[in-house]
């Protein structure tokens, strides 16, 4: 079993999982939800080079080739897109309802690499179900209709996030992790501005007070990324996806102690069968997944 793989996706899901709630304290602040995803992701990107150009062990992996080049690009397009609806989503919606909507993004990625012909094994597709089921218990907070703009712009984000997680799958065929967190986060920052201008609002605040839940952002999504392309290239994209389903139990656990959001014993089941997907990755025996893509990322040597 890829035991590297794995606690290098739960971490990642773990340090995501606490992102939505520091977002709502910015928000108490008084912080744009344009301006909180911004910032965060041009910190985030700032420290990650200088963490490459600093450490003389890391420099290696600033080397790029201009098709991976391009292949970083659209990750970090597909996850800037993500991120500005998913943070104008959580705006307008609590922080646990609106994570529970994002995790559909797991279902999606499997959904993504089958169209692509990537097999997905019984117990896999096990999983699916039981994190399904839980996020159908879960969504059982709903008991009037919700924001639906909230609802539309998370269910957007968790499809461009799904995206970018099997985007980076093939991209990772042929470079580290560590390459691609730098250009794809790179990509994300210069994106990210522009989707918030076209999107949210062109000249957002930034509060003094919110400064504080914002950096701790821009190093969980610094932290979090490579931990989850670290997964990502030795477990495959549906795995890490699955695995990282654990982020919302994160999100949950912080909005139900921390914001003194409430779930019912029903939500609390779904939680549970969530756990229990969680849990049945250790019957399975992930391995990096052999490259099936009709469109090879480089062309075939003479």
């Amino acid at each position: 079993m890829e035991w590297q793989g794995i606690l290098a996706a739960l971490f990642s899901a773990i340090m995501l999982g606490g992102a939505p709630i520091l977002a709502k304290l910015a928000y108490h602040e008084g912080a744009d939800p344009t301006a909180v995803v911004v910032l965060r992701t041009g910190l985030a990107a700032l420290a990650l080079w200088g963490l490459y150009l600093i450490h003389p062990r890391w420099r290696r992996y600033l080397y790029i080739y201009p098709v991976g080049l391009l292949g970083c690009l659209a990750v970090g397009f597909a996850n800037a897109l993500g991120s500005v609806f998913y943070y104008l989503g959580l705006y307008r919606l609590d922080a646990a309802v609106a994570h529970l909507i994002y995790s559909m993004y797991p279902i999606l990625v499997a959904l993504m690499t089958r169209l692509n012909g990537e097999p997905i094994p019984g117990l896999t597709r096990l999983r699916i179900l039981l994190a399904s089921l839980g996020l159908i218990l879960l969504l059982g907070r709903f008991q009037g209709m919700p924001d639906l703009l909230g609802v539309l712009l998370v269910l957007l984000s968790s499809g461009f996030y799904a995206l970018h997680v099997v985007l980076s799958q093939r991209v990772l065929y042929e470079m580290p992790a560590q390459t691609l967190t730098l250009y794809a986060l790179t990509a994300m920052a210069a994106f990210t501005p522009v989707a918030g201008w076209i999107f949210g609002n062109p000249h957002p605040p930034v509060p003094s007070s919110a400064l504080g839940p914002i950096f701790a952002m821009a190093a969980v999504l610094m932290l979090s990324r490579l931990g989850m392309f670290t997964g990502v290239k030795r477990l495959g994209g549906t795995q890490t996806a699955l695995l990282t389903v654990m982020e919302i139990l994160v999100t949950v656990a912080l909005a139900v102690g921390w914001l003194g959001e409430h779930l019912t014993p029903i939500q609390w089941t779904g939680a549970s069968l969530m756990i229990a997907s969680i849990m049945l990755v250790m019957r399975e025996s992930p391995r990096a997944p052999v490259p099936r893509w009709r469109m090879p990322l480089l062309p075939p040597a003479d």
